[in-house]
């Protein structure tokens, strides 16, 4: 049987976003999610074959009857009504319809793969219409700087890693949907800033400061006048020239990075709002800060280890550009270490998890 072709996107962004006034639509959404999950489990262990249709045959029937109700419950709409659409595209299915039929083995997979396309599509729209109003709620009571993690936090909801991704882009593109929230969709999180724009100019003030009070470090490294300090007063123009290219490189590694985590989600050039600038500094605020500090510790790691006279604006600017790369290959090759010493100690002391 031939399926209609839907854009659920489309039809979510028409859609009025539930808030919590309409908590009663949201937990009936969120059972009906519950029994499609619990009827996929069963459909998906028949295709297995670790069961048998006809030992669930009542529960699939009782599990029909349970849906078609909390759909009767839900007021009309037009994301409703696409539910609706999908539930009645499924009770076509003889599988559905009478799980009790004798069908060929051919005919069965066939069924049950139809099947799982739409139950996969009833729990994509399901969890569009429900998660923004749970993550508003989350956000709501998250301070400016925190995250939510999306897929970690809503795999059980939405287990298709790329649906997940289709809502992450529609909240992303639905700049109105989320209250407070910056969508990175290429990291899978969604970030907290302030909404009062006061609070966000702090932000931003406070990031201004912090790189002049780095700055005045590195200039002011010129007039330590301790036994044996390499930094005179004369190297104060090269140290600041260096610091720059630093900066720059470092920018433009996270530039070249957010740009190439944009385009490999959806092939789609990266939305660059500037706008939205002041949201992200808020909203990262102390990876900014953290960065600073680590450009500051490159700098000068590379400044001592080669000598003043080898400092050109090049060299600064590649290790600014290289920084982060460094810095995340050093602390994953750690994180290795630790954990398979750690698991050589459980192994020599017997213990088992």
């Amino acid at each position: 049987m031939a399926m209609p072709p839907m854009n659920d996107l489309d039809t979510l962004a028409e859609a009025p976003l539930p808030d919590e006034e309409e908590s009663p639509k949201l937990n009936l959404l969120r059972e009906l999610r519950v029994e499609a999950q619990e009827l996929q489990t069963i459909l998906e262990s028949v295709r297995m074959g670790e069961t048998t249709l006809d030992l669930y045959a009542a529960y699939i029937q009782k599990t029909r009857e349970d849906i078609t109700e909390l759909l009767a419950q839900i007021r009309n709409g037009d994301s409703i009504r696409h539910l609706q659409n999908i539930w009645e595209q499924m009770n076509a299915n003889p599988l559905i319809m009478n799980p009790e039929v004798e069908l060929s083995a051919q005919e069965q997979l066939h069924h049950l793969n139809m099947l799982e396309s739409r139950i996969r599509r009833l729990i994509f729209q399901i969890g569009a219409l429900t998660i923004p109003a749970r993550v508003n709620a989350w956000l709501d009571r998250a301070r400016p700087g925190y995250y939510i993690p999306f897929h970690l936090v809503f795999e059980d909801e939405v287990p298709s890693h790329e649906d997940r991704v289709r809502i992450l882009q529609y909240l992303a593109w639905s700049p109105k949907v989320l209250r407070g929230g910056l969508v990175d969709v290429g990291g899978g999180v969604i970030y907290r800033y302030a909404e009062r724009s006061g609070d966000r100019l702090r932000s931003l003030v406070f990031l201004v400061l912090g790189f002049v009070a780095v700055t005045l470090l590195v200039a002011g490294s010129g007039y330590i006048t301790a036994p044996g300090w390499p930094i005179a007063r004369t190297h104060v123009p090269i140290l600041l020239i260096g610091w720059a290219a630093t900066v720059a490189g470092l920018l433009t590694h996270v530039a070249v990075g957010t740009a190439k985590r944009a385009r490999s989600q959806d092939g789609l050039p990266p939305a660059i709002v500037v706008g939205d600038f002041m949201l992200m500094v808020d909203a990262k605020l102390g990876h900014f800060l953290l960065r600073l500090v680590l450009a500051l510790v490159g700098f000068f790691g590379f400044v001592f280890t080669t000598g003043l006279a080898n400092v050109t604006a090049l060299d600064t600017f590649l290790v600014g550009y290289t920084l982060d790369s460094v810095v995340e290959l050093f602390g994953v090759s750690i994180e290795e270490r630790a954990a398979t010493q750690n698991v050589a100690m459980k192994q020599r002391l017997g213990v088992v998890e």
